[in-house]
């Protein structure tokens, strides 16, 4: 366990000075103490002689000053000054002397000494006292800041580098400490993440909202403290992160401290959540609620950008026959094969869905009537030719938006009833025509 910081040091200036005199002349105590009392600083004096007495002062009462003659019977003030530091003492060291030779009196210093006062000018000491004085609290202030600091820092890393949260310190887009959690979640080193970019880190899917929340607090705007974002691992792997931010001073001066969860995991269980309750269990393909949905969205754009999309209708041709023939199986994996020319051979915004049975319908974003007609014909032969048996074909009813219908239920009306023209015109010649339009009738 750590040790809390000593308390603060304060100047001893609403106190009588402790001070321990270490001198053989009486006469020279009384003309210190005189000099005291002129300067209006009061003194409680203890007076020693002896290595003894000295050693068994510094045990039993703390002193601020020691005042100590150089030479002394059998001793010196050289010698109180080593007794001092071998009981681990720090308390100022003045020399009260008479005649001490330069070359002494630097070598003095040198050792250890806070000052020197010449026992001809005493009127000199008063001042020296407050001074080394000052310069102990300045000291120890300094010493306890650093204490402080050092304590804070080891305290900050003991916790951050045991919690499961990656932790990130940025000022700027330079990154100035991560923790061991950082390293585990990015799978780049402690060593690389400071070298790099915080950039570089984030995921390109979510860099407009990391810039757009920088750039307001940058403005001085509240800006929401925590949110999602996804990054890239060292491994080229999209992960969320659930991250706050908050401002913190490092090393003097303003930092970001973000504090990170991976919630891949929950990401992921969320989105196989949803698309469960958007997909149809058999095919995988949208269900029935997913195409209002897209539907909806999709009206929207049109209205807004005055360009049309188009809806196909496809109904697999004699699903019940080989149900009868081959069994509910073989129907169901008819189904899937229809679905996978649809999944593999439509464009990343195109949508399909199964819409009940042996329906399917697409939706066809930015699309008019003539590239419907171009793609219920690459669905139809991609199926006739997808090499599996029993042979399948397709009827496809197509309808556009907004021409044909502004709800999909009249937009479905109209593409079922380009179907059956063409379900119709199977009857009457005996070959599959590929694309029936709502109205006219293709």
């Amino acid at each position: 366990m750590m040790r809390e910081p000593e308390l603060k040091p304060k100047m001893p200036q609403k106190r009588p000075l402790d001070i321990l005199f270490v001198e053989d002349n009486t006469a020279d105590v009384d003309l210190s103490l005189r000099e005291f009392k002129k300067a209006e600083l009061e003194v409680h004096a203890d007076v020693v002689q002896t290595a003894q007495e000295f050693v068994e002062r510094l045990s039993a009462k703390a002193y601020d000053v020691v005042l100590a003659d150089y030479r002394l019977p059998g001793w010196t003030g050289m010698d109180a000054l080593e007794l001092l530091r071998q009981q681990g003492k720090e308390i100022p060291f003045i020399l009260v002397t008479g005649a001490l030779g330069e070359e002494m009196a630097v070598e003095c210093v040198k050792r250890g000494v806070a000052d020197y006062i010449l026992k001809d000018r005493l009127v000199r000491l008063p001042v020296a006292i407050c001074r080394v004085l000052e310069e102990k609290y300045l000291r120890d202030a300094r010493l306890w800041a650093e204490t402080v600091l050092q304590e804070s820092k080891a305290r900050f890393r003991t916790l951050t580098e045991t919690i499961a949260s990656a932790i990130f310190i940025h000022q700027g887009t330079e990154c100035r400490y991560v923790n061991r959690a950082a390293e585990a979640i990015t799978g780049y080193s402690r060593e690389e993440l400071l070298a790099m970019s915080s950039w570089d880190l984030v995921h390109p899917d979510s860099r407009k909202l990391v810039m757009e929340q920088g750039l307001a607090r940058l403005r001085g705007e509240q800006t929401p403290g925590r949110f999602e974002i996804k990054i890239l691992t060292k491994q080229g792997e999209a992960r969320w992160l659930d991250v706050t931010v908050a401002m913190i001073e490092y090393n003097g001066r303003p930092a970001g401290l973000t504090t990170a969860f991976d919630i891949t995991e929950r990401k992921r269980a969320e989105d196989e959540v949803r698309h469960l309750v958007a997909s149809d269990p058999l095919t995988g393909l949208a269900n029935y609620r997913r195409l209002l949905e897209v539907f909806d969205a999709e009206a929207k754009r049109s209205k807004r950008t005055g360009r049309p999309f188009a809806l196909l209708l496809l109904d697999l041709d004699g699903l019940k026959k080989i149900n009868d023939a081959q069994g509910h199986l073989a129907g169901s994996r008819a189904l899937c094969r229809l679905a996978n020319v649809l999944r593999l051979h439509c464009r990343a915004i195109d949508i399909a869905a199964r819409h009940g049975g042996d329906e399917f319908a697409l939706i066809l974003p930015e699309t008019a009537t003539e590239a419907a007609q171009q793609v219920a014909r690459r669905i139809s032969e991609r199926l006739a030719n997808d090499g599996e048996q029993p042979p399948l074909s397709v009827s496809i009813g197509a309808a556009s938006y907004p021409q044909d219908g502004e709800t999909i239920d009249q937009l479905l009306g109209a593409a079922d009833r380009a179907l059956y023209k063409v379900k119709a015109s199977i009857g009457e010649t005996g070959s599959l025509p590929s694309l029936a339009r709502g109205a006219p009738s293709i």
